[in-house]
């Protein structure tokens, strides 16, 4: 051999064995050390809060890995990824860029279902499985990790996701009370379909809507009692609040969603609350679910008061008479009173749901399809409102608040924020986008093309408002164009659907600056300026 070959000889094995024992580091020595931190079971109900690291402050998840570099040596893009036979694929989290010996990450997993897990109506057990690799890593090297959970039926709620051998206080009992959102279903086609009805055939026309007008929203809350009266709906027993902190058989609950009390004409008393919290989202108020030891009721609030109502007063099981609306109303002022005063003095087996604030952190209801069998139930429902007659006013309750009742400390006030008064026949749709949660209420026309939108925007000024209000429309490839005249504003939106023009009105309030305009396309605005002129000045 050409002697002056035997050097590059011997540097090309020196760099092969190099490279080589490089390799086989980074694989063969690699010592991984992983903890799973699993949940027990998945509320299909809540899909959507599983799902989403930001709902809730990312409470909810599938699983955290916590990994740690046990090994001498760095390891190269170590990757996380899992599945869920039968309903999720191979999915990867994440990808570590580098990571060092003795390096911990914590890998949360916020599983993504498909929309028809809201279907399910049986539970199961199911598996998951995990794999952690990194660059070099063999088959063999490749950590594989599976648990199993209980994946329950859509109806079933648990209300707390603590171990019953852990639970210890009553904010163990109530540690998923806020996942009752999930059940309350506002865009539900059965329940816009019942609402509608209650307002047109019941209450003939007249909505409370978000005009902040008590009187009108007490005399909508009095007309779902009456509406659930007249057609003979049972309040079907006590069982399903717990009552204590040892009171585990109440821990996981079926409950019946909105459309299913309302066709079936029975409920228990979460159940009722979710029908009233519903309806009430559908027509644009805030609903409130009470939760005290073994019961549940409805109510909401408006300009900083709380108002309730006794749902069962319908009677049932173990109970000694039907009540009137004045009366069920009564009683749950009565009990609301109770209620803030012992919040007030800490009692932690007084809880509240704002499912609205709820819903802006995150906690929003399943996507539920439309049903004819369902609707044509509804039909044979309204048809037993005595043949649509409305309710008689002299009927409806004392709406004037208890001024003795006070806000809890923890709530905002949201006194002056700007209302307006809708339409009859125009329906409120709460919350309508997930992808922008400024917008608090959209109301539309029979027309389906004249709206009234409501923004709630966290910021300390109009223009920081209305630029707030901009950068989400670009996220939807429209841009806003306006001219101000105080607090008064005219507009136009440009979308590739074309130009719609629309007029507002802005006002600060505790959590920032409302806003408030109503319009149409350009090629509908001269001719429905005059429906458009009447919502305008409404607003104040």
């Amino acid at each position: 051999m050409n002697s002056k070959f035997i050097p590059l000889a011997i540097l090309l094995v020196g760099a092969l064995c190099f490279g080589g024992s490089f390799f086989m580091s980074n694989s063969a020595s690699a010592n991984l050390d992983v903890e799973i931190d699993k949940t027990a079971f998945i509320m299909p109900a809540a899909h959507r809060v599983y799902a989403n690291p930001d709902a809730l402050n990312g409470k909810y998840y599938l699983f955290k890995a916590k990994i740690t570099n046990n090994s001498d040596v760095t390891l190269e893009d170590v990757t996380v990824k899992y599945r869920i036979p039968d309903y999720i694929d191979w999915t990867e989290l994440t990808v570590s860029g580098e990571m060092f010996p003795g390096q911990t990450i914590v890998v949360p997993c916020y599983p993504k279902f498909d929309e028809k897990i809201t279907e399910k109506t049986t539970e199961s057990m199911e598996k998951a499985e995990i794999e952690i690799s990194w660059d070099g890593s063999s088959d063999d090297d490749i950590i594989e990790e599976e648990f199993s959970f209980k994946l329950t039926n859509r109806n079933e709620y648990a209300y707390t996701n603590i171990k019953k051998e852990e639970i210890s206080t009553w904010n163990d009992v109530y540690n998923n009370d806020d996942l009752l959102a999930c059940f309350v279903t506002p865009n539900d086609p059965v329940v816009k379909y019942y609402t509608q009805n209650l307002q047109e055939k019941l209450l003939k026309g007249e909505a409370a809507a978000i005009n902040n007008d008590p009187k009108d929203a007490v005399r909508f809350l009095a007309g779902i009692y009456n509406a659930t009266l007249k057609s003979h709906m049972v309040y079907s027993g006590t069982k399903g609040i717990p009552q204590s902190t040892d009171d585990v058989q109440s821990l996981v609950q079926q409950i019946r969603l909105p459309r299913e009390v309302i066709t079936g004409n029975t409920g228990l008393c979460i159940e009722l609350s979710c029908l009233y919290a519903s309806v009430l989202s559908a027509a644009g108020i805030d609903p409130i679910i009470f939760l005290v030891p073994g019961h549940a009721y409805p109510g909401f609030k408006m300009n900083g008061q709380y108002y309730a109502i006794e749902a069962t007063g319908i009677n049932g099981e173990g109970l000694g008479g039907i009540a009137s609306a004045e009366d069920a109303f009564n009683k749950g002022q009565k009990q609301l009173q109770e209620f803030i005063e012992r919040s007030q003095m800490g009692d932690p087996r007084y809880t509240l749901v704002d499912i609205h604030a709820v819903n802006q952190q995150g906690a929003t209801a399943m996507n539920l399809k439309d049903n004819d069998f369902m609707r044509k139930k509804v039909d044979d429902i309204v048809a037993s409102w005595s043949g649509g007659q409305a309710v008689n006013p002299s009927a409806q309750p004392n709406t004037r608040p208890n001024n003795n009742i006070n806000v809890p400390d923890n709530q905002v006030r949201t006194n002056n924020a700007l209302s307006f008064s809708i339409p009859n026949g125009w329906q409120t749709y709460m919350r309508p986008s997930q992808d922008m949660p400024i917008l608090t209420a959209q109301v539309m026309a029979p027309d389906q093309v004249t709206t009234v939108s409501v923004f709630d925007v966290p910021v300390s000024n109009a223009q920081q408002a209305l630029a707030t209000i901009n950068q989400y429309f670009y996220n939807f490839g429209m841009e806003m164009q306006y001219q101000a005249n105080g607090n008064g504003l005219a507009g136009q939106t440009y979308s590739a659907n074309g130009t719609f023009n629309w007029v507002g009105k802005t006002l600060k309030t505790q959590n920032g600056i409302r806003f408030v305009a109503v319009g149409t396309p350009d090629y509908l605005f001269s001719q429905n300026s005059g429906i458009i002129n009447q919502v305008y000045n409404s607003i104040r």
